[in-house]
């Protein structure tokens, strides 16, 4: 095959597994992939996928293209990392990918500082939970917050998210222990398991909310107890520590980015700047030692 979009189609159909998330995978309708592979069968004279009792299959014959699929992409990619690092001065485009609260609780103004200053550098800001695919180029930098980081990316420690317990003042001062609820992110009882440790281990579940910010929100406005992250929680007046709990470290935050943009001057002086300012505001991170008092 000589069209690399033949190759990306097999490679989507053999990730996908489906013809609905090879779909996904190109960003095309159902129907386009399944004319697509129609025409690619035709134009080779024999199956290169056939349906199965899980969903699509590469054939033989599919499974000799995929080889030279994955070498084709590994490639195109490598292709991309080098035009992204190409331009050797401060100047070009960053994307950055980041957690929203962190970015609005500890780097946004200084992110805007950052962008004014160097105006030759365009800086694309993905405020995302979702873990972007850095090796496929969806971004330049990403700030994590995990323990374990992929061992192939490069970068530092740049501090780490503590965690407290914490409730609005009037709901502590104006419900007895037995009326308390916890708000949670997750379902999950696996996720959930630290309410055992807690200042009310017996309190029930009363609200799962996804959201990061929106829960700290929904305790500053008495819907429940959240253990919540330190530099979100503290800057809400209505909240407080839940009696004498110490802040606790729940994960580590990492600077990173590609091996093969690790040389770039922009690259270098972004990431540069992100690891000194999280730095700076490890004091905010951890928690300020406010405790309710009944």
């Amino acid at each position: 095959m000589e069209d690399w979009d033949a190759y990306r189609l097999i490679l989507a159909i053999h990730r996908g597994k489906t013809l609905r998330n090879a779909a996904k995978i190109l960003a095309v309708n159902h129907s386009t992939v399944a004319r697509r592979l129609a025409q690619l069968n035709h134009s080779h004279g024999y199956t290169l996928a056939e349906s199965a009792p899980s969903g699509y299959a590469l054939t033989l014959a599919g499974h000799a293209l995929l080889q030279t699929a994955q070498q084709v992409e590994a490639l195109v990619l490598a292709d991309r990392h080098a035009q992204r690092a190409k331009h050797l001065e401060h100047s070009g485009q960053i994307t950055l990918s980041l957690p929203p609260a962190i970015a609005q609780y500890l780097l946004l103004e200084d992110l805007g500082a950052f962008a004014k200053r160097y105006p030759q550098i365009r800086l694309v800001m993905q405020c995302s939970y979702h873990l972007v695919d850095i090796d496929n180029c969806e971004a330049d930098i990403v700030i994590r917050v995990a323990n374990e980081p992929c061992e192939h990316l490069v970068g530092h420690r740049a501090g780490a998210v503590y965690l407290n317990y914490y409730a609005q003042r009037d709901y502590l001062l104006n419900k007895t222990s037995d009326e308390y609820a916890w708000l949670v992110g997750t379902a999950d009882s696996a996720q959930t398991d630290w309410i055992k440790n807690s200042p009310f281990p017996h309190a029930p579940v009363s609200l799962v909310i996804d959201d990061l910010i929106v829960r700290h929100d929904a305790a500053s406005k008495g819907l429940g107890l959240i253990r919540g992250a330190c530099y979100i929680a503290d800057t809400m007046e209505q909240l407080t520590v839940v009696g004498d709990s110490e802040p606790h470290e729940f994960a580590q935050i990492w600077v990173l980015t590609h091996p093969s943009l690790v040389d770039v001057p922009r690259i270098k002086l972004l990431m540069g700047e992100l690891y000194t300012l999280l730095k700076q505001r490890q004091h905010r991170l951890m928690g300020r030692a406010a405790k309710f008092i009944s």
